[in-house]
């Protein structure tokens, strides 16, 4: 697969693989590896969550407010 980087995507690239002191190509790979990772991973955990709604296992606002307030507050 042969991809065309827009320019501007490129120079950020580069310089972030001039940082990181890893060749470009590699790292683009590393990214789009994680990236395509991520995006599998997420959208399981949408799938759970609509999963979850379907079966009615939801909370409610307030319920959620709640643990958010009681978590903030240690």
């Amino acid at each position: 697969m042969n991809l065309n980087v827009p320019p501007e995507l490129e120079a950020k690239l580069r310089l972030l693989a001039g940082q990181t002191g890893r060749p470009a190509a590699e790292l683009a790979l590393k990214l789009l590896a994680d990236s395509v990772e991520h995006d599998a991973w997420f959208r399981q955990e949408v799938e759970t969550g609509r999963a979850s709604a379907r079966d009615g296992r939801v909370l409610d606002h307030r319920d959620v407010v709640n643990k958010f307030e009681t978590l903030f507050r240690s």
